[in-house]
């Protein structure tokens, strides 16, 4: 079993509401509380051992889950609408599952939306925010929609269809990960695939209903002033979906953000990338620590 594959089989089935989150905690359980939140569309083994170790080696409780409607959690039909709020609302179930008052969130694209709501509606539960390729608005029209040949090649594939042959799929999502891959981190093609088949193994669906509950949802934009949350912010040069106007608004309307904007990098947290920026997230999260006691 390879290690994506070992680290895609942790986990159980948590009760949340009427749903069913697969989650995975690892770390020791007197630690603060961080929560990973994937992508659209993703599990949350796509947060790879590179975070997580090096959180539980600070010290830190590390949660990882598939949101509704993917992996291993509760499906929903096509019918079933849903939205950023109700991903938000899963997470406030799973904290409180888990005997957590608040947490750290570390959200990415799809992930970090939801850390915004979180921080808006439910503030009392957030400790601090980590947001990565993420924006206050999908289909604002005060922020730039996604690179055209990006776009034309999504269209593209949308027209075509997921491949049913399992090879195919991988090569399908390998194939979505190099179109949103930025030059400054060259993709690791062999990771890239031992994690797309750890994905279809644990149940991948090409599309679920992330895309419409992220454009369904109100934008955030001119709420950003209300989150008071120690807040850090890194966006890529080279996003393709969210271009680097996103990851400016979020730093420009949070007051007191840090702003981190890497050159070159795409809609992407490579494990480089984390590597790199370690000793900047670890501060951001220690000096965090004490919120929100002395704030509330």
């Amino acid at each position: 079993m390879t290690n994506a594959a070992h680290d895609a089989a942790r986990g159980e089935h948590v009760r949340v509401g009427e749903i069913d989150l697969w989650v995975d905690v690892d770390g020791p359980e007197s630690g603060d509380a961080v929560v990973l939140l994937a992508g659209a569309d993703t599990p949350g083994f796509r947060w790879t051992r590179a975070i997580v170790d090096r959180l539980i080696g600070a010290g830190y409780r590390v949660v990882r889950f598939d949101h509704r409607d993917c992996g291993r959690s509760t499906r929903f039909r096509s019918s079933d609408a849903y939205l950023l709020s109700d991903l938000a609302a899963d997470v406030v179930g799973l904290l409180d599952s888990l005997g957590v008052d608040g947490a750290h969130l570390v959200g990415r694209s799809m992930g970090g939306m939801v850390a915004q709501v979180m921080a808006l509606d439910h503030a009392s539960r957030v400790r601090s925010l980590s947001l990565f390729g993420t924006t206050p608005g999908v289909g604002d029209d005060r922020l730039p929609g996604p690179d055209e040949d990006f776009v034309g090649n999504m269209t593209f594939r949308l027209f075509e269809g997921p491949p049913r042959d399992t090879e195919a799929q991988v090569a399908w999502i390998v194939q979505l990960a190099e179109l949103m891959n930025g030059p400054a981190y060259p993709l690791d093609v062999e990771t890239e695939t031992t994690l797309a088949r750890a994905e279809i193994d644990t149940g991948w669906a090409a599309e679920t209903g992330h895309g419409v509950a992220a454009f369904s949802s109100d934008s955030r934009f001119d709420r950003l002033g209300e989150i008071a949350a120690p807040t850090m912010v890194v966006h890529g040069t080279a996003d393709v979906v969210l271009p680097i106007e996103h990851g400016q608004a979020l730093a420009e309307g949070i007051q007191g953000a840090v702003y981190i904007e890497v050159d070159g990098l795409g809609h992407e947290v490579p494990d480089a990338l984390v590597q790199e920026l370690w000793p900047v997230l670890e501060h951001h999260l220690a000096s965090a620590s004490a919120w929100p006691a002395e704030n509330a």
